[in-house]
């Protein structure tokens, strides 16, 4: 076992995060704690071998489980902070940037030797000369009456009063206290077995490290002997409880190479990213913890994401399920079995489930506008194993016949007539976009909203009827068939439906925009509605329901507590 434990010596943690500049990231992410390794290793002004062996064995480790307390985001305040002057002393970074080049050319050229060496020889005594010029200029003294028309106007704008501002805000999280030491966050590698010698190297390595994040999130860190219980696990074993997660940046084979390389290429470049790869993290399920309800779909999904194409509302899903379906069955061939189709050998239609096409809507915060932003593949949670691998090989069938050279991630069209053509691509890493994390529709809770309306299994009379106890009999028709439907998916009576005309999800489709949808044999067109359901205990996704379910109709999405 091996577990560091970071110390914020001022009772805040500030970084920003990935995908948000003015949201704080928390908890923080393994990839920030090895890269404040690295920066301390190079820091040293005689670097060790051992230290550098020491990080390469521990980006071979895996992700780590991760122990910390709540904290609260702090108020983002946008300060205006003066920014370094380049109007009076111009920039040199072209001519240092030429310099780089000739030097590396020389480097290149050295094994060659001859006229190439010469000329490469040649090449960089003309661009240090060149630099050499420009920094003579640029520190030159301007005679008097030489300054130009903007010249006086540029150099009082060096005075601390006329300097001109950048907004910039340090988003930050303060954890809560769990004593009178500063609180403390623990990596931990539980299977992780290193030798003495790499436990005491990283140990006195850690000691070097004084920040984690930007430059005033002071800590202290340390190696210990010990490991607290997690509070954020990967979620690759499948011990997480579904819904509360996050998605942070780890490190993997070959990081200490990637970080290399990125400061080398940009060392005098703004905006520096950070190479890392995305794990999903998950709250561990307490020891004995019954799990929550789920349907006979499950959470393990195949997503892919739009690319390019035409922005497509979400009233089309159903055009694109069933045009991605049929994709997916002409590149499997003939013989297409039912996890894929949905009808038996003989053509009936499918009495158990099999593999739903859902398109996934941009639905539920504040600048949603109902645009499909992928689709997810959906697999029944006991399928079995020749099942799902008839749904890898129509996939991997689909995107070799796409595939150009040696393209690692081929793009997907999908064909729609006249709206164009919708390009996907096989979503592998986390997504940043909440809409295309399965955790979004899987989550565990109480209440849950429509995000594409039911296409009811029974006609319910007239929803619109003026006669008032018509109207309320087909509404109570219509949510009695409701809760039938989620019996029917495996999960529990709802304690309350109730059914609505309007979206009850922000960016979401009235039921009367959709085109009308036809299912059963023969083909009847089904009453479509929104619903809002109510739990007597939480239940997990994904809730589809109706009898257009395994092409994104009837898809929820779950509501937390406050609403």
């Amino acid at each position: 076992m091996l577990a560091f434990e970071v110390a914020l010596l001022t009772g805040r943690y500030v970084a920003t995060a990935v995908d948000d500049r003015g949201r704080a990231e928390w908890p923080p992410h393994p990839a920030r704690l090895f890269s404040a390794l690295v920066a301390a290793h190079f820091e040293a002004l005689d670097r060790s071998e051992a230290e550098r062996a020491a990080l390469e064995w521990l980006e071979r480790q895996g992700p780590p489980e991760i122990t910390a307390p709540e904290a609260a985001a702090r108020e983002v305040v946008t300060v205006f902070v003066p920014v370094n002057d380049t109007s009076v002393v111009g920039s040199l970074d072209d001519e240092a940037l030429l310099v780089r080049e000739a030097r590396a050319e020389l480097d290149a050229a050295r094994e060659k030797g001859g006229k190439a060496l010469a000329a490469a020889e040649k090449k960089l005594a003309k661009a240090e000369a060149r630099f050499e010029d420009a920094v003579r200029k640029a520190l030159a003294r301007v005679p008097a009456g030489k300054e130009g028309k903007d010249g006086p106007a540029r150099a009082a704008s060096l005075l601390p009063e006329r300097r001109t501002r950048q907004p910039r805000t340090f988003p930050s999280s303060a954890p809560a206290e769990l004593g009178p030491a500063p609180s403390a966050i623990v990596f931990a590698w539980p299977s992780a077995d290193p030798t003495p010698e790499q436990r005491a190297t990283l140990d006195a390595l850690a000691a070097r490290v004084t920040r984690l994040g930007h430059s005033s999130s002071l800590v202290s860190v340390r190696v210990r002997d010990d490991r607290p219980e997690a509070t954020w696990i990967p979620d690759d074993v499948g011990r997480g409880r579904a819904g509360d997660e996050a998605v942070l940046r780890v490190v993997g084979p070959g990081q200490l190479e990637a970080l290399c390389a990125a400061f080398e290429l940009q060392a005098d470049a703004p905006g520096r990213v950070m190479p890392a790869s995305f794990q999903r993290y998950v709250r561990p399920r307490a020891a004995g913890e019954a799990g929550a309800p789920a349907p006979r779909l499950g959470d393990g999904w195949i997503v892919l994401r739009r690319v390019a194409g035409p922005r497509l509302p979400s009233i089309r899903g159903v055009d694109v399920a069933r045009t991605v379906r049929k994709a997916m069955m002409a590149a499997y061939g003939p013989g297409a079995p039912e996890i894929l189709s949905g009808h038996r050998a003989s053509g009936g239609p499918s009495e158990r489930p099999h593999l739903a096409y859902v398109p996934l809507p941009f639905v539920g915060s504040e600048h949603a506008d109902g645009a499909i932003l992928g689709v997810a593949l959906i697999l029944p949670r006991d399928a079995t194993r020749e099942e799902r691998l008839a749904v890898y090989r129509a996939l991997d069938a689909w995107e070799r016949q796409r595939r150009e050279d040696d393209e690692e991630r081929p793009r997907l069209p999908v064909h729609l007539g006249r709206a164009g053509e919708l390009v996907l691509e096989r979503l592998e890493e986390h997504a940043l976009q909440s809409t295309l994390r399965p955790a979004t529709w899987c989550a565990e809770a109480v209440s849950w909203a429509s995000a594409t309306p039911v296409a009811l299994d029974r006609n319910p009379g007239d929803l619109g009827a003026r006669d008032p106890r018509r109207e309320a009999a087909a509404y109570a028709e219509a949510e009695e068939t409701v809760a039938t439907a989620c019996e029917r998916i495996g999960l529990p009576r709802p304690a309350r439906v109730t059914v609505t005309p309007a979206a009850p999800l922000a960016g979401a489709e009235k039921a009367r925009h959709f085109p009308p949808f036809q299912a059963g044999s023969p083909p009847l067109q089904r009453v479509l509605v929104h619903a809002r359901l109510t739990f007597d205990a939480p239940v997990r996704g994904p809730i589809l329901l109706g009898a257009g379910r395994y092409f994104g109709m009837g898809l929820f999405r779950p509501l937390r507590e406050h609403g």
